[in-house]
């Protein structure tokens, strides 16, 4: 199975565009489940997306790059005997660094042949979120096979190109296309990247 991993800060959009990607590779006949990692105790976006009638595995009580490593291996193990999907869409806390999961799965979890990291940035707030952020917000992008710049529908063209140049700098190989998942802008693009 693959393995999608969405990462990015609070507030990004990462539950509307996973709801995006998971319906595209339903419609493909593709069966997904879908790993929500939540830091508190209550799973908002994981009833929303069960609604949704997508498999849905909650982690709550920390970051899955961390103190929850040992229970994701756990999950996507159960997640190959009870579903068998052809993806699990991760979804992981906004403060989580995908860089410190990649690594755990490629080692413990043999049932996964595959792994992309997807990392959603806010547009209209990356700059701030990068100041304030940083170490955070580079290590995300440090670690992305892709970045999604969402929202653009609320931003100009050469706000877009800042954050695209701003990116490269921070990973030139990631690829870097330009969304507003709310809005349905661009996410054929977006799935093109992720084949």
């Amino acid at each position: 199975m693959k393995l999608l991993l969405i990462s990015g800060f609070l507030g990004s959009g990462k539950t509307t565009l996973l709801l995006q990607i998971a319906r595209r590779l339903a419609a493909a006949s593709q069966k997904v489940a879908i790993i929500e990692n939540e830091v508190g105790e209550i799973g908002i976006d994981g009833q929303y997306l069960r609604r949704e009638g997508l498999e849905v595995q909650e982690m709550f009580g920390g970051c899955v790059c961390c103190t929850l490593a040992v229970d994701l291996v756990t999950t996507l193990r159960k997640l190959e005997e009870s579903v068998q999907p052809d993806r699990v869409i991760l979804e992981a806390t906004g403060v989580a660094r995908p860089g410190d999961i990649v690594p755990t799965v490629r080692q413990y979890a043999s049932m996964v042949d595959e792994i992309q990291v997807l990392v959603l940035v806010d547009g209209p707030r990356y700059e701030m979120l990068l100041e304030v952020m940083n170490p955070l917000v580079t290590a995300q992008i440090g670690a992305a096979d892709v970045v999604a710049i969402n929202k653009i529908d609320e931003m100009d063209e050469a706000g877009v190109d800042r954050i695209r140049r701003s990116v490269k700098d921070l990973n030139e190989k990631t690829r870097v296309v330009a969304i507003s998942a709310e809005q349905q802008i661009n996410l054929e693009d977006l799935m093109g990247a992720l084949q």
